[in-house]
């Protein structure tokens, strides 16, 4: 089935629902079980490609790399001892891109970052520039990201004035970031005006900002980054990380909008912003769980575009339209969409028969949940977007088992409806926990966003939610309680968000305390190319 609903039939207080559900009044206690999985990606700023390479060919044009090994450990002055690292670096450094052996190769690389380390240990506090940029491009090419800090920290010390100080900055602050050191890489980046001129300044600043929790400093970074990358290495990437930003950052859409429209627009036309506006909809806000923004990208994406749509786009995003609604407790609306998503299908030319049956049973299980959320609680908003759901979308189905089933619920709605008792309702288990696992991406963008302090976080986080008669969330405390780091910091993260859920109205002035359960786990790696991994379900856009 398509969807994420974990129950087994819809159920009420009405003659025509199976299985049964508490119907007294009364207030409840309720412990959704088990723990809900959650995955979170560790984000690094992996734009950043390795700097140009420096070779220092030896003045002997017959020089063998064994006999300029033999000069290198013969040289005794210090200042020579530099030069000839420098050359037999780079000689084991051309001889090593030609070396198929990944073993030999990294054997190569570690040879020639001893003899720099050599010569710069000789040279003490004279160590030669060339040196230390040498020195920081191997500690990088073998990620001895400390090691790094260390060049690259004395490079900038030593030539604060430099031309290239900008450059030599950017990466002592992206040594820093990939240890997680990022208050110490904030305060490496200085104070001097961005330009697009410096870019991977900029870019390292945006994230040593976003890291350190400077939203508002770090989308204007990020975008100068952008805007002056040009084709370098690394482009691809820096893209991701703006959409990452977009959706991550405290930005309002039409701001987003706004900055990236000159990088990703400028004079391309309806084609370019239709393209923006889809991306913010369907991956930077889905995956930020920013339901509302969501909604409005696609419906600017769909607007801008008008018949230019593609064909099998329109179904998808109006399905993740409808979805994202659910979200905002907005049942009508999402029917609506939904109801858009079917119409969208006869036109369709490019759908596969799959395609249309995912869609087709998307919408249908949306049409359960409001089913099982009515039959339970008796709140009448829901009873119509279900009708409505079942009604449209069964014919489209094709998988005969499937749709013998949602003919089956539709009958027991219909059942429910005639046999609903005004005082009959309650918050039931089975029935919150498959609309409030609609939530869980919510849980993982703010898991996401502390991993970027602690790449090793995890455990349990127990959310208590405490709702009125109307469904409204008057309380949400956690274990552990919410505070400024590690499990606390997405602790409070997720009872912010928790205060916007909305539970289901019963007919009875009672309290609803619920206890969820998150366990969370990092991911392994983060795709080179997506904003996140989404913990929603439903069709997805290509």
């Amino acid at each position: 089935m398509a969807g994420h609903e974990d129950v087994k039939n819809p159920s009420g207080g009405g003659s025509g629902s199976a299985g049964s559900a508490a119907t007294s009044p009364g207030d409840s206690n309720i412990d959704i079980t088990p723990p809900t999985d959650i995955k979170g990606l560790v984000f690094e700023p992996d734009a950043m490609y390795l700097p140009a390479w420096m070779i220092y060919d030896p003045k002997n044009k017959k020089m063998t790399l064994d006999k300029q090994r033999d000069v290198f450990a013969k040289t005794k002055d210090p200042l020579q001892k530099e030069a000839q690292a420098a050359v037999l670096a780079s000689m084991l450094y051309n001889k090593a891109k030609s070396e198929s052996d990944e073993g030999k190769k990294k054997e190569m690389f570690n040879e020639a970052r001893q003899a720099l380390r050599d010569a710069a240990q000789l040279s003490a506090d004279k160590v030669d520039e060339v040196t230390l940029q040498l020195l920081g491009r191997y500690e990088l090419l073998l990620d001895d990201y400390a090691n790094a800090e260390k060049a690259w920290s004395a490079l900038v010390t030593k030539l604060p004035k430099d031309k290239e100080v900008a450059f030599n900055r950017a990466w002592w602050a992206y040594t820093l970031l990939r240890q997680y050191k990022n208050a110490d890489a904030l305060a490496a980046v200085g104070t001097d005006p961005l330009t697009e001129k410096t870019p991977e300044l900029a870019y390292v600043t945006a994230w040593a900002k976003f890291r350190s929790g400077d939203h508002a400093g770090a989308w204007p970074a990020i975008l100068l980054a952008a805007k002056g990358w040009g084709s370098n290495p690394g482009r691809e990437l820096v893209d991701r990380d703006v959409y990452l930003f977009a959706g991550r950052t405290d930005v309002p859409f039409e701001t987003a909008a706004q900055g990236m429209m000159p990088i990703y627009v400028g004079k391309g036309g309806v084609d370019l912003q239709y393209e923006l506006y889809s991306k913010l909809g369907l991956s930077a806000y889905q995956f930020a769980g920013r339901w509302a923004d969501g909604v409005k990208a696609l419906d600017k994406a769909i607007s801008v575009a008008g018949p230019k749509v593609p064909d099998k786009d329109l179904p998808i995003m109006r399905y993740q339209q409808a979805d994202y609604t659910v979200r905002l407790d907005d049942p009508a609306t999402a029917a609506k969409l939904a109801q858009q998503a079917l119409d969208a299908l006869p036109k369709c030319a490019s759908c596969k028969p799959q395609d249309i049956e995912n869609i087709a049973e998307s919408v249908y299980v949306m049409g359960r949940l409001f089913h099982i959320l009515y039959a339970t609680s008796n709140d009448e908003r829901f009873y119509q977007p279900a009708h409505d759901l079942y009604g449209a979308s069964l014919p489209k189905m094709t998988d005969q088992k499937q749709k013998t089933q949602g003919e089956s619920d539709s009958g027991m709605l219909e059942g429910t409806k005639k046999n609903m008792r005004p005082t009959v309702g309650t918050h039931e288990k089975s029935a919150l926990g498959a609309l409030l696992s609609r939530h869980n991406q919510e849980v993982q963008a703010c898991y996401e966003l502390v991993l970027g302090t602690n790449p090793k976080l995890g455990g349990n986080l127990v959310v208590n939610l405490d709702a009125d008669q109307t469904g409204t969330v008057k309380g949400a405390s956690t274990e552990p309680k919410a505070g400024l780091a590690d499990m606390s910091a997405v602790a409070g993260c997720v009872a912010e968000h928790a205060k916007q859920w909305r539970l289901p109205k019963v007919p009875h002035n009672i309290t609803t305390r619920v206890k969820l359960t998150y366990a969370l786990q990092v991911r392994k790696q983060a795709p080179a190319t997506t904003a996140s991994a989404g913990a929603s379900g439903g069709p997805t856009a290509k």
